[in-house]
């Protein structure tokens, strides 16, 4: 690594720290951590400040509409012939999301339409707490939350204590 150029470096740790939400993700492995101290070294850089920096950036989703923001970070998927649209915002500050909580829940079905999906399912990770909250627009995705997490609902929201990982943690767990 020492050859390579510092702005590669500089990317690099920038995608493993995402990816990984500063190591909280059930997905980090030893391998990232090893990579990202390295490279942290050899740029001077401080990883928790940095990543502070950066997530406190990603956080700011002033400037997009709610139905950008639902396609953002989204992946498709199908389960019990059920489509699905699964979204993750990942932010430090999730009450900035959550503010716009009944603009996003009005923009869902549209996006769903839009995208051949029957429903959008939105998690705000709260990186700091460690959890993901789940939006509720309607009984069905009060049943797949219920179902999927063993959670209780009883509003347009629930909080998914240690969910952070939407490969690892929200769809395997997904039930229609």
């Amino acid at each position: 690594m020492a050859q390579m150029p510092e702005n590669i470096k500089g990317a690099m740790l920038t995608c493993i720290l995402s990816d990984t939400l500063e190591f909280r993700s059930p997905t980090t492995t030893q391998e990232d951590t090893a990579i990202a101290h390295a490279l942290a070294k050899d740029l001077g850089v401080d990883i928790a400040e940095y990543a502070a920096q950066m997530f406190a950036a990603k956080s700011d989703v002033s400037s997009f509409s709610e139905a950008e923001l639902l396609r953002m970070d989204s992946k498709e998927y199908e389960v019990d012939g059920k489509k699905f649209r699964v979204s993750v915002l990942e932010t430090t500050s999730p009450a900035t999301v959550l503010n716009r909580k009944d603009a996003l829940m009005a923009a869902m079905p549209g996006v769903a339409t839009e995208d051949g999906a029957d429903q959008v399912l939105l998690f705000v990770v709260d990186i700091l707490n460690e959890e993901a909250t789940m939006l509720i627009p309607n009984d069905f995705t009060k049943s797949v939350a219920e179902k999927s997490f063993g959670a209780t609902v009883t509003g347009d929201s629930v909080v998914l204590p240690g969910v952070m990982s939407r490969k690892k943690q929200i769809i395997p767990n997904i039930k229609a």
